[in-house]
């Protein structure tokens, strides 16, 4: 059953409805009562299009109701079938009676076990439909999780990928590239800190190869790089030193170095100058010392003292060129590349230094071995270039990166792109996974309701048992028995036999004097739509017990007589339904309604559609019945409320149904207070009230509510809040304990 309409938005009057804190909860029995225009038929569409979930006439439509079975909104089918009489129900039925009604297929009675069959096929019938809205529902919900899944991850990947907030990258590409993952792996922090930098890189000019400087070895044309130079150099230094001249040694030279190196440039000197006396003492030079300094500085000596003084010079050469290695500025690099650059250049600055500290060792051997020639020695000096070479080898390495990734700029910034695309999707393939076999598992368990299967207690198709339960129907189904009960029905409920239900192959064809009836009366139309649906209750696609009806107004344009006809056939054709809705604008009609939902108790609610004007138009809304239209048997009481508590908000809207109110107030007052068949001028005449006030209540009573065809009077805002006012100040005098009564109930 319904319990509860929480919110209605974009259904005419009912445009921006929230269910009011005091409204209790309808229950099996409902009665809504309102004046006309009120919006009652509006309501009473609500309810009719639950069946489907939406309303043709309002694509816009939004609602949210509790049910005992679950919360209900728009776009949702409700599980019971509704059965409406409206306006809408008369005309798409009757119409004005240009054709046949529809036939009624109601169950004979030699079919009771059949009918009991189809009883059960509807149940599996309606149960698996029910399960299979389950499973489109849960199957719905699901690929909406998946959506907003894919939607969460677009946005990250295009927030990687393009470095800004823009939606160049959406759910479907998302889901596009999902199917293509494949056996992607994930990205490390770096790597993945590498690409997204790449992505937003503008490309750079190529560095070129690492600049080492060459040096021509002497005589040759051969050139080499410092840093093989200086290793060649060393080993070397280590064979010279391990070398030795063969001589004559003086003794005082040998242990005196300096003074050794001091005579050996003046034996030159003189040789060089052919002097006969020491320049330095002026002596002559005798000819065994010149033997002797001749024999220490052989020839042997002076080769060796040569070849240590080229390498010195060599020496000196490579470390020039060492100084003069050019690097790359680190800004022309790529971002990336930067720090692995600024690690191999600090190494290479470290490995130089070293280089050089052991070639300036070198040189201090070679000058050493200088003095020492006569000596065989390993001289204790280190010459490892592999570091420094590995530097260099590390600095190239990154320049060959940064000039193949400009080579290739766009292609890379594919391959960050694909590969912060394959990581991103790799986060959410569980979750997507997972949900994938929910919904495989959901349309496997579709399928098999669907097509039936051994698993099931009735193996056969979802399509074969309604086709069984068209066959059975059409089997026990009689459509005479439905035009017979319309034509016993509309017998009783006009009391006469002039019109008949005949039925024909295209449906039933209303017969008056046994010709088709022609110019109906509204009261007729009324009858036989009102009949047609109430018997249309028994239709074999309709379970009374299970069913909800709603019905709206069944007694238009019937008199007081009918009136009570149409109640009886209401109450006897409706009670057993699961719940009922009556709506009606009558207050007699309500007061029958009211009495026979008395005898039901705490299964009954009363509630009201009241209408007022907003700034945005005319907007309706449900509250509580008042308590005085539910414990009185007249409406007199009602009205007096609505004139007691009636206040006017400047706009012809609040007043224009007053005028009718206050005289239907007048008339029952004056019916009491002086009965008799006077015109109600007359009975006015006899009160005893201010003359002056008595004739504007007539004028405003009489003249006002009633149709001139003069238009809407701008008098009648400040007329009605006077008059109102008026008649209260009349009746309270005339008859103070009456008044004082009803203001009791009003204020109760």
């Amino acid at each position: 059953m319904l319990t509860h309409i929480k919110k209605i938005k974009n259904l005419g009057v009912f445009d921006n409805y929230t269910k009011a804190v005091e409204l209790k909860a309808f229950e099996r029995f409902n009665v809504v009562y309102g004046e006309n225009g009120s919006g009652k038929t509006t309501f009473s569409r609500l309810l009719g299009c639950l069946q489907s979930g939406e309303h043709k006439d309002y694509p816009n439509l939004e609602f949210n109701i509790d049910t005992q079975s679950g919360p209900l909104v728009q776009g949702q089918k409700y599980v019971r079938n509704v059965r409406v009489f409206n306006s809408d129900f008369v005309e798409a039925n009757i119409g004005r009676f240009d054709g046949p009604l529809r036939h009624i297929l109601i169950l004979g009675e030699g079919n009771k076990a059949v009918a009991e069959e189809i009883k059960a096929e509807i149940v599996t019938r309606d149960d698996r439909a029910k399960r299979l809205q389950d499973i489109a529902n849960a199957v719905t919900k699901l690929e909406a999780d998946r959506g907003k899944i894919f939607s969460a991850i677009a946005k990250t990947i295009g927030e990687a990928t393009s470095g800004s907030t823009l939606r160049n990258y959406r759910k479907p590409d998302a889901e596009r590239a999902f199917g293509k993952v494949g056996e992607a792996t994930a990205l490390s922090e770096s790597d993945l800190a590498a690409h997204r930098a790449t992505v937003r890189q503008e490309q750079m000019s190529e560095v070129g190869k690492l600049n080492v400087p060459r040096i021509v070895e002497p005589g040759t044309e051969n050139t080499i790089d410092p840093v093989s130079a200086a290793h060649a150099l060393a080993q070397r230094c280590g064979a010279l030193t391990m070398r030795s001249a063969q001589s004559a040694v003086v003794a005082r030279l040998a242990s005196h170095p300096k003074i050794a190196t001091w005579v050996e440039e003046g034996v030159d000197l003189h040789r060089d100058h052919n002097s006969e006396t020491c320049e330095f003492c002026a002596q002559p030079l005798p000819a065994a010392r010149l033997k002797a300094l001749a024999d220490h500085f052989s020839v042997q000596d002076q080769q060796l003292k040569n070849e240590i003084d080229h390498e010195r010079a060599w020496l000196a050469t490579v470390l020039e060129a060492l100084g003069r290695f050019t690097l790359p500025d680190r800004l022309a690099l790529y971002s990336e590349l930067r720090s692995e650059y600024d690690a191999a250049v600090s190494a290479f600055t470290v490995e130089l230094e070293a280089v050089k500290e052991w070639m300036t060792a070198i040189d201090g051997a070679l000058a050493d071995k200088l003095t020492r020639r006569t000596e065989t020695y390993v001289a204790e000096v280190d010459s490892d270039a592999e570091p420094l070479k590995a530097a260099l080898a590390a600095i190239a390495n990154v320049m060959e990166r940064h000039d193949t990734k400009t080579k290739g700029f766009e292609a890379e910034k594919i391959l960050a792109r694909d590969a912060i695309e394959d990581h991103y999707l790799l986060t959410i393939k569980d979750q997507v996974a997972e949900i994938a076999q929910k919904i495989a598992s959901y349309e496997a368990e579709e399928n098999v309701l669907t097509d039936g299967g051994e698993s099931l207690p009735d193996k056969r198709s979802l399509a074969d048992i309604r086709q069984s339960i068209l066959d059975k129907q059409a089997q026990i189904s009689n459509e005479h028995k439905g035009g017979e009960e319309l034509t016993a029905h509309l017998k009783q409920f006009l009391g006469r036999t002039d019109l008949v239900f005949e039925n024909s192959k295209e449906g039933y064809v209303v017969l008056r004097r046994g010709k088709s009836a022609k110019r109906l009366s509204e009261g007729e139309k009324t009858a036989i739509a009102f009949l047609y649906f109430l018997v249309q209750l028994k239709d074999q696609d309709f379970d009374l017990a299970e069913g909800i009806v709603v019905i709206d107004d069944p007694i238009s344009s019937l008199d007081s007589g009918a009136i009570y006809q149409a109640f009886s056939f209401l109450k006897n054709e409706t009670k057993g339904a699961k719940q009922l809705f009556i709506l009606t604008h009558n207050h007699e009609f309500l007061r029958l309604v009211i009495n026979w939902f008395h005898s039901f108790k705490k299964q009954c609610s009363y509630s009201m559609v009241l209408c007022s004007e907003t700034a945005d138009g005319r907007s309706a809304r449900l509250a509580p019945l008042d308590h005085l239209l539910i414990e009185h048997a007249t409406e007199y009481h009602y009205l007096f409320k609505v004139l007691y508590t009636f206040q006017a908000d400047g706009t012809i809207m609040s007043c224009y149904h007053i005028p009718n109110v206050a005289r239907k107030v007048l008339e029952a007052f004056l019916e009491f207070h002086v009965p008799s068949n006077k015109s109600l001028y007359l009975k006015l005449d006899e009160t005893n009230f201010d003359p002056h006030k008595k004739t504007a209540i007539y004028k405003f009573t009489n003249d006002l509510s009633h149709f001139t065809g003069k238009g809407f009077d701008p008098a009648l805002v400040t007329e009605t809040q006077k008059n109102t006012t008026y008649l209260l100040e009349m009746i309270k005098g005339v008859a103070p304990s009456h008044f004082a009564g009803l203001e009791a109930l009003t204020k109760a």
